[in-house]
């Protein structure tokens, strides 16, 4: 996925889901976390906040129960805060900006990245990136999984992005959902 101006992407998150939960507030689908400064590309809370989310259900349930990696995953894993963890595709359209590819040489190149910079797993190296990409007029970013290439990620910059997000249907995650065992095939997690 290469980002155009007026573009539309359709992208994922995994969310600990309250259904009663009011639009916009904690444990609802559009919830968008504050800025904690621990996130891989987080940007200084006075600028805007982020939203990470997958290009693919799959990924997105991945970065959840990806820490049952050679250890069985049941039910009980599929809840956070006391909630069931849901799913739920995030669309957003961009129109009139763009998401930088860090996986395009040629943005890479005009934004002044380094591809080892993006990949790097130390905040105090991908945070001013993000800043650089922010500063550049981009709506977010997109690089690799740390699984794998095969998967992507997108951060939206929530203060150009957001009023242009719209949220689906959650579906909330059960051990025999598609997703779910998808994860868990790729990561090597048995279902119990």
């Amino acid at each position: 996925m290469v980002s155009t101006p007026d573009q539309v992407l359709e992208l994922w998150r995994v969310f600990p889901w309250d259904e009663s939960a009011k639009t916009g507030a904690r444990f609802s689908p559009s919830h968008i976390p504050p800025p904690t400064g621990r996130g891989r590309f987080d940007l200084p809370r006075e600028i805007s906040h982020v939203l990470y989310l997958a290009e693919s259900p799959e990924h997105a349930v991945a970065e959840m129960i990806q820490p049952w990696r050679g250890r069985g995953l049941s039910a009980a894993h599929l809840r956070r805060a006391t909630h069931p963890l849901a799913l739920v595709r995030v669309t957003a359209d961009i129109s009139g900006t763009s998401v930088a590819d860090l996986c395009d040489p040629e943005v890479l190149v005009n934004t002044g990245v380094a591809p080892d910079r993006s990949a790097s797993r130390h905040r105090d190296v991908t945070q001013p990136l993000a800043r650089r990409v922010w500063d550049r007029g981009f709506a977010g970013l997109r690089w690799w999984s740390s699984f794998w290439g095969d998967w992507h990620t997108c951060t939206l910059f929530t203060s150009r992005a957001a009023a242009g997000m719209s949220f689906g249907e959650p579906e909330r995650l059960a051990i025999t959902h598609a997703a779910v065992t998808g994860a868990a095939e790729w990561l090597g997690i048995e279902l119990l």
